[in-house]
């Protein structure tokens, strides 16, 4: 039987590695009982063993070991792949392309091809280097394909798990192949391996990477990199900075990394960019210059990016443009109405409205440069204007489709006073035609996409009382340009994503009399920087953090007027710190943990007229302490827990106007009993509003 073995596999070439390793391992029961009888035989086959594995594999071993992986193998002269053993050709043949992508292989089993000197491709599949479910580690295994020194690219398929586990300590086993291209390892654990020995890679995936700015220095060296794909790696500004004298670049991703528009300015100059994908980078409009250098730009992503309008504008020069992504960022109707006119061939993905609000039929422009002719335009429009004399000196644009072109048209209004622009298609392209607009006193553009770069351009309105960019995008990072309006007594953040920065700059502008804050980021700490301002009137801080040690500081602000607490996060007792406020006239505090306790505070502000306390705890024995304020024509109670025995007390104050008892447990009776006491009260009730089913828990 033995010899019969033998024989066989001698007449067909010699066995392959993987036969006589099968075999090697079968041999201690094989020669059992006959080691006695036949040792010539055994000797034979021991020495047919270490003359076979000194040999390296044959081209046609290699073919039918790739087939048996269920891959497949290009050889030279020929593209056509071949996965058959019956197409594995005739005679001599040099394998270039081996593609193992879906081969579920050992790692070990890539010795096969430690010698084959002719590959130039190697596709790797992915899901064999995480054996035993990740616990194993096979990076040694790469070491078997560091002698392929005419390997020009190499590839690791997908793996369903999150990574594949090929580390720096394996792949630096493939450092020496100097004429390497293209190397793509996507999902792979590289995160510092320095790659500056690859001098001829042209192309780099590590797409979904741990890759690290410290391997990125690595990237410096690469000179002819032509292909750089760092999608969702942990590479930072500090990391692009090792791309900055790589200026052949023509395709870069660095979408899902923690670059911000610092590291997009290590771009500057990347002259040959075709395709430029930052998705979510942290950038805005500051960094649409860079992008403007790249003539030969054709695809462009800048979703999730905080561009605008403005922004928008450094691509209309980009001739070479055929796509662009522009979906979550802060372009509008106006803005990509404004790029399809300077590029109509280039196809843009948005999310949202399009296309801009139908202009109508001859309010494009002016009839003529003049103020009649202006506030003709305006009325066209769909805007109002208001004449004095042969002036105009208010404009309301608001709701209406005006772009920000066309906010050119107002550059010459030198005696306008007021401008609304609200709810608006209109940003910081549109505030730089207000620049010069020195006559104006109140500037509204709320719900606009004005943004911090556009402020500088309100710096020199001196005359300038009040400003309203509630709902904008502005931040407050540069809110400090502002400082010098001394004129400005109110300011309006209502809804814009400013936070304890601005209030820095706020807190110098001590002549702010009215100040809204609502919906904010704004916190207790920060709110200390606002010390200054003595002489506040008015200050809205509705849904913010505010809580008892913000109130501390509002208490010092003695010349309130109005003051608005609503959703904050103050408790009951914390309202005591209210009590130098004897100037206050109306306070509202909607959905807080006010209550009786809160309410014995109050009492002692005498100016108060309003007094809103929907939604509290308060019930009759606050009412009690609430009846001795004398001048209260307006109090709102909706939800909260009076009953008809706070009836007498609400007939006491005569001075009531208007009072809200909906969802309150005050009965029918009681609401007759007080409107024949109070009939010139208009009062809010519903019988079954106080039903458990419609009172608010």
């Amino acid at each position: 039987m033995t010899e019969l073995v033998l024989v066989m596999l001698l007449h067909f070439g010699g066995p392959r590695r993987t036969d006589i390793l099968a075999l090697e391992k079968s041999r201690p029961p094989f020669f059992e009982g006959h080691n006695r009888k036949i040792p010539m035989i055994r000797t034979a086959f021991l020495l047919l063993i270490a003359v076979t594995a000194a040999q390296a594999a044959s081209m046609r071993e290699i073919a039918e070991w790739v087939v048996r992986w269920e891959g497949e193998f290009t050889v030279e002269g020929s593209r056509e792949p071949i996965g058959d053993l019956a197409d594995i050709p005739d005679g001599d043949f040099r394998i270039e392309t081996i593609d193992l992508t879906g081969s579920v292989m050992p790692p070990a089993e890539l010795s096969m091809l430690s010698e084959l000197t002719s590959l130039r491709a190697l596709y790797l599949p992915g899901p064999v280097w995480n054996p035993g479910g990740g616990r194993e580690d096979a990076n040694e295994a790469l070491q078997a394909l560091s002698g392929l020194v005419n390997l020009e690219k190499i590839g690791v398929g997908w793996h369903f798990a999150a990574q594949i586990n090929i580390q720096d300590s394996g792949f630096k086993h493939l450092l020496g192949l100097e004429k390497l291209k293209d190397v793509r390892c996507a999902q792979c654990r590289l995160t510092e391996i320095d790659l500056s020995p690859l001098v001829n890679l042209r192309s780099l995936d590590l797409t979904d990477s741990p890759f690290t700015d410290a391997g990125m220095a690595g990237l410096a060296n690469l000179k002819n990199l032509r292909r750089l794909i760092l999608r969702n790696t942990m590479v930072t500004d500090e990391g692009v900075k090792s791309l900055a004298g790589l200026t052949q670049l023509e395709e870069l991703n660095l979408a899902g990394t923690r670059v911000t528009e610092k590291g997009v300015e290590s771009l500057r100059g990347m002259t040959k960019m075709r395709k430029l994908d930052l998705l979510g980078v942290d950038m805005g409009d500051a960094s649409m210059e860079i992008l403007a250098g790249m003539p030969e730009l054709e695809v462009a992503s800048l979703y999730r990016t905080e561009i605008t309008n403005a922004g928008l504008v450094q691509l209309h020069g980009l001739k070479s443009l055929t796509d662009v992504d522009l979906r979550y960022t802060r372009v509008t109707g106006n803005g990509l109405d404004s790029l399809r006119g300077a590029l109509p061939q280039t196809h843009i993905e948005f999310v949202g409205t399009a296309t801009a609000q139908a202009v109508p039929p001859g309010a494009e422009r002016p009839a003529a440069d003049t103020d009649e002719a202006v506030a003709a335009w305006i009325t066209a429009l769909g805007g109002k204007a208001e004449m004095r004399g042969n002036r105009l000196v208010a404009v309301d644009l608001s709701s209406t489709p005006v772009s920000d072109a066309q906010l050119e048209f107002l550059q010459r209004l030198d005696g306008l006073q007021k401008l609304n622009v609200g709810v608006t298609q209109i940003g910081d392209l549109g505030l730089a035609s207000l620049a010069g607009l020195t006559s104006l006193e109140e500037l509204d553009v709320h719900l606009t996409t004005v943004s911090d770069a556009g402020l500088e351009n309100l710096a020199g309105l001196t005359k300038l009382r009040s400003l309203n960019l509630g709902g904008t995008l502005v931040e407050g990072k540069t809110f400090h340009v502002l400082e010098g309006l001394t004129a400005l007594r109110e300011i309006d953040l209502s809804g814009a994503p400013v936070n304890d920065q601005v209030l820095a700059a706020l807190g110098k502008m001590t002549w702010i009399e009215r100040l809204r804050l609502s919906y904010s980021d704004i916190t207790n700490e920060g709110f200390k920087q606002l010390a200054g301002l003595k002489g506040l009137q008015m200050l809205d801080v509705t849904a913010t953090d505010i809580g008892d040690p913000g109130l501390l500081q509002i208490g010092a602000f003695t010349d309130l007027r109005e003051l608005y607490l609503n959703h904050t996060r103050f408790e009951d007792e914390g309202l005591a710190a209210l009590e130098p406020l004897q100037k206050l006239e109306r306070i509202e505090m909607f959905r807080t943990r006010a209550g009786n306790v809160g309410a014995a505070s109050l009492a002692t502000l005498k100016s108060l007229t309003v007094v809103k306390l929907d939604y509290t705890s308060l019930d009759d024995k606050g009412l009690q302490a609430l009846q001795s304020l004398p001048q209260v024509r307006e109090l709102s109670l909706d939800s909260t827990n009076i009953t008809d025995a706070g009836v007498p007390m609400l007939e006491s104050m005569a001075s009531l106007k208007d009072l809200n008892l909906y969802h309150t447990l005050v009965s029918e009776a009681g609401m007759n009993q007080l409107q024949a006491a109070l009939p010139d009260c208009e009062i809010i009730f519903d019988r079954d509003s106080s039903l458990p089913t419609r009172r608010s828990k």
